[in-house]
Protein backbone atom coordinates (compact mmCIF):
# COMPACT_ATOMS: atom_id res chain seq x y z
CA UNK A 1 0.00 0.00 0.00
CA UNK A 2 2.62 1.94 0.87
CA UNK A 3 4.50 1.52 -2.86
CA UNK A 4 0.80 2.91 -4.20
CA UNK A 5 1.24 6.11 -2.21
CA UNK A 6 4.11 7.35 -3.04
CA UNK A 7 3.28 6.92 -6.43
CA UNK A 8 0.17 9.16 -6.00
CA UNK A 9 2.45 11.47 -4.62
CA UNK A 10 4.93 11.41 -7.09
CA UNK A 11 2.43 12.16 -10.51
CA UNK A 12 1.87 15.30 -10.13
CA UNK A 13 5.25 16.30 -9.39
CA UNK A 14 6.49 13.93 -12.90
CA UNK A 15 3.29 15.16 -14.64
CA UNK A 16 4.99 19.52 -13.46
CA UNK A 17 7.87 18.46 -14.42
CA UNK A 18 6.78 16.88 -18.58
CA UNK A 19 4.41 19.95 -18.73
CA UNK A 20 7.64 22.87 -18.14
CA UNK A 21 9.54 21.07 -20.32
CA UNK A 22 7.08 21.10 -23.10
CA UNK A 23 6.39 24.15 -22.52
CA UNK A 24 10.17 25.08 -22.22
CA UNK A 25 10.66 23.30 -25.88
CA UNK A 26 7.68 25.43 -27.20
CA UNK A 27 8.95 28.94 -26.29
CA UNK A 28 12.27 28.05 -27.50
CA UNK A 29 10.81 26.69 -31.10
CA UNK A 30 8.68 30.08 -31.21
CA UNK A 31 11.94 32.56 -30.86
CA UNK A 32 14.09 29.65 -32.82
CA UNK A 33 11.27 30.39 -35.87
CA UNK A 34 11.07 34.15 -35.71
CA UNK A 35 15.02 34.21 -35.22
CA UNK A 36 15.49 31.84 -38.86
CA UNK A 37 13.00 33.95 -40.43
CA UNK A 38 14.44 37.27 -39.83
CA UNK A 39 18.12 35.41 -40.66
CA UNK A 40 16.77 34.33 -43.59
CA UNK A 41 14.72 37.83 -44.46
CA UNK A 42 18.73 39.57 -44.32
CA UNK A 43 19.93 36.74 -46.24
CA UNK A 44 17.30 36.95 -48.71
CA UNK A 45 17.78 40.57 -49.26
CA UNK A 46 21.42 40.77 -49.85
CA UNK A 47 21.30 37.82 -52.07
CA UNK A 48 18.62 39.75 -53.94
CA UNK A 49 20.56 43.19 -53.80
CA UNK A 50 23.58 41.25 -55.63
CA UNK A 51 21.76 39.36 -57.88
CA UNK A 52 20.32 42.85 -58.92
CA UNK A 53 23.38 44.70 -59.43
CA UNK A 54 24.86 42.01 -61.40
CA UNK A 55 22.02 42.19 -63.65
CA UNK A 56 22.43 46.18 -63.57
CA UNK A 57 25.95 45.15 -64.41
CA UNK A 58 24.70 42.74 -67.17
CA UNK A 59 22.46 45.28 -68.76
CA UNK A 60 24.68 48.25 -68.88
CA UNK A 61 27.07 45.70 -70.34
CA UNK A 62 24.45 44.98 -73.23
CA UNK A 63 23.63 48.36 -73.87
CA UNK A 64 27.01 49.82 -74.46
CA UNK A 65 27.49 46.48 -76.95
CA UNK A 66 24.12 47.48 -78.48
CA UNK A 67 24.79 50.86 -79.20
CA UNK A 68 28.49 50.17 -80.57
CA UNK A 69 26.25 47.39 -83.04
CA UNK A 70 23.46 50.15 -84.21
CA UNK A 71 26.59 52.37 -84.96
CA UNK A 72 28.72 50.12 -86.88
CA UNK A 73 26.97 46.46 -87.48
CA UNK A 74 29.64 45.77 -89.78
CA UNK A 75 32.27 45.57 -86.99
CA UNK A 76 30.95 42.59 -85.49
CA UNK A 77 31.22 39.40 -86.98
CA UNK A 78 27.98 37.39 -87.58
CA UNK A 79 29.02 35.13 -84.37
CA UNK A 80 29.56 38.04 -82.29
CA UNK A 81 26.11 39.43 -82.84
CA UNK A 82 24.65 35.97 -82.13
CA UNK A 83 26.49 35.79 -78.98
CA UNK A 84 25.21 39.13 -78.25
CA UNK A 85 21.12 38.84 -79.08
CA UNK A 86 21.27 35.59 -76.77
CA UNK A 87 22.78 37.85 -73.93
CA UNK A 88 19.97 40.06 -74.57
CA UNK A 89 17.15 37.07 -74.57
CA UNK A 90 18.80 35.93 -71.44
CA UNK A 91 18.52 38.89 -69.96
CA UNK A 92 14.73 39.99 -71.00
CA UNK A 93 14.43 36.23 -69.45
CA UNK A 94 15.61 36.89 -66.60
CA UNK A 95 12.62 36.63 -63.82
CA UNK A 96 13.52 39.86 -61.58
CA UNK A 97 10.05 40.43 -60.52
CA UNK A 98 9.55 36.50 -59.02
CA UNK A 99 12.52 35.61 -56.96
CA UNK A 100 11.27 32.16 -56.33
CA UNK A 101 11.55 31.19 -59.93
CA UNK A 102 13.87 28.58 -59.82
CA UNK A 103 15.03 28.86 -63.64
CA UNK A 104 17.01 32.25 -62.37
CA UNK A 105 20.02 30.70 -61.27
CA UNK A 106 20.63 28.37 -64.53
CA UNK A 107 19.38 31.60 -66.45
CA UNK A 108 22.27 33.80 -64.56
CA UNK A 109 24.66 30.71 -65.21
CA UNK A 110 23.85 31.39 -69.14
CA UNK A 111 24.51 34.95 -69.02
CA UNK A 112 27.84 34.29 -67.12
CA UNK A 113 28.90 32.02 -70.08
CA UNK A 114 27.98 34.30 -72.80
CA UNK A 115 28.86 37.51 -70.86
CA UNK A 116 32.42 35.59 -70.96
CA UNK A 117 32.42 34.67 -74.57
CA UNK A 118 31.34 38.44 -75.70
CA UNK A 119 34.23 39.58 -73.85
CA UNK A 120 36.49 36.79 -75.27
CA UNK A 121 35.13 37.44 -78.54
CA UNK A 122 36.09 41.71 -78.32
CA UNK A 123 39.39 40.91 -77.00
CA UNK A 124 38.86 42.57 -73.38
CA UNK A 125 40.73 41.17 -71.08
CA UNK A 126 38.89 39.49 -68.40
CA UNK A 127 40.63 41.59 -65.45
CA UNK A 128 39.50 44.83 -67.13
CA UNK A 129 35.28 44.18 -67.05
CA UNK A 130 34.70 42.18 -64.84
CA UNK A 131 31.64 42.30 -62.35
CA UNK A 132 33.68 43.08 -58.86
CA UNK A 133 30.58 44.28 -56.96
CA UNK A 134 29.14 46.95 -54.78
CA UNK A 135 32.56 49.24 -54.33
CA UNK A 136 32.48 49.72 -50.34
CA UNK A 137 31.10 46.54 -49.08
CA UNK A 138 32.38 48.01 -45.69
CA UNK A 139 29.60 50.38 -45.73
CA UNK A 140 26.72 49.31 -43.75
CA UNK A 141 23.69 48.60 -45.18
CA UNK A 142 20.83 48.35 -42.88
CA UNK A 143 17.70 47.07 -44.84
Amino acid sequence: MSSDLNEDILDPIVRLEETLIQQGFDEGYEEGLASGREDARHLGLKLGFETGELIGFYKGCSFIWNSALRLDPNHFSPQLRKHLSDFNVLLNKFPLLDPEDEAKDGIKDDLRVKFNIICASLSIPKKQLEYKGYPNPSSNLDF
